[in-house]
């Protein structure tokens, strides 16, 4: 989720009812040596509450200072990454590297929780290339002071591919006396109710709410069995990304948040009528007055397409 949950998209997923949200995943290491950059990534609200902040990292000791750092930043939770896939993480041992030396991650958990008065949470994987530890690696996670849990579907040899194992999930719920959350392919009702029957405590969105931040209200009616809300129309959806944009620049600058929203902006037009053009278009975005000249001549696009509804005389 790298470059997608930044401060502005963050405020709207809170908008539409995410209950807890987490900065992009940022460097253990790289905090302990002060790297301003990634300070930068760090940035939150004073309104936003409670947010996380994710750490990766495979030593014990850039983890204590960085939690710590993390704690004197305002955070309310520390949250541990074990489950990124990307060679360029687990190349370092961080990430889902660490389901293979699951004594390490313990020592990881451990470090942290002495060194802060946050919870400390784990994001964690069904395993490396099988799930057959999961349960038992999530028991270690709790004894190592892990105050909850957060499971995507899928071991690291699989990443992304195939279909996200909801009945890993319910064992390693039945395994632990800690509240566990489910990832992995929630993107409708339907796949939300499955995942709600494995017992998890909450639901952990990621890819299914980029391009769609209203995908939280859904979620917040099915959990308080309340109807769905109707999702925005078109021009409703353009607003939404134009708020978005409006709150990148805000963040970074028109040039580099403008450089940004043309990957943010392409996931709002996925699915739609003309989405092709409309997404190459956003590879081009140099302004926000780009932004909006694309979300106004998309919207008319759509509206000019519709067949004429007026009944019949």
């Amino acid at each position: 989720m790298a470059g997608n949950t930044n401060l502005a998209y963050r405020r709207l997923c809170r908008k539409y009812g995410a209950e807890i949200t987490t900065t992009e995943m940022v460097s253990a290491q790289a905090l302990h040596l002060g790297d301003a950059k990634t300070h930068a990534i760090l940035e939150r609200s004073d309104d936003e509450f409670p947010v996380a902040a994710q750490l990766f990292g495979s030593n014990p000791l850039h983890l204590r200072v960085a939690a710590k750092i993390i704690e004197d930043l305002g955070f309310q939770i520390v949250d541990f990454n074990v489950g990124c896939p990307v060679p360029k993480i687990t190349g370092g041992g961080g990430g889902s590297a660490l389901l293979q030396t699951p004594e390490l991650a313990s020592e990881c958990v451990q470090a942290m929780r002495e060194a802060t008065h946050l919870p400390v949470t784990v994001k964690t994987r069904t395993g490396w290339d099988s799930p057959d530890q999961a349960p038992e690696f999530a028991l270690l996670m709790e004894e190592a002071g892990a105050s909850a849990l957060t499971i995507h579907g899928r071991t690291r040899e699989q990443k992304y591919s195939g279909k996200a194992n909801y009945d890993i999930i319910r064992d390693v719920v039945q395994a632990t006396n800690i509240p566990i959350l489910g990832n992995g392919d929630v993107v409708d009702m339907q796949s939300a109710a499955e995942l709600k029957k494995t017992g998890v405590q909450g639901m952990a969105i990621g890819r299914g709410a980029l391009g769609r931040p209203w995908f939280f209200a859904e979620l917040t009616a099915l959990l308080s069995h309340q109807p769905p809300p109707p999702p925005p129309s078109i021009p409703e959806r353009m607003d939404i990304l134009i708020e978005l944009g409006q709150g990148v620049c805000q963040l970074y600058g028109e040039k580099r948040g403008m450089q940004n929203m043309r990957r943010l902006a392409s996931d709002f037009f996925r699915e739609a009528q003309g989405c092709a053009q409309a997404r190459k278009k956003c590879t081009a975005l140099n302004t926000l007055q780009d932004l909006k000249t694309l979300a106004k001549e998309f919207t008319f696009q759509l509206e000019s397409s519709r067949p004429n509804q007026d009944p019949e005389p």
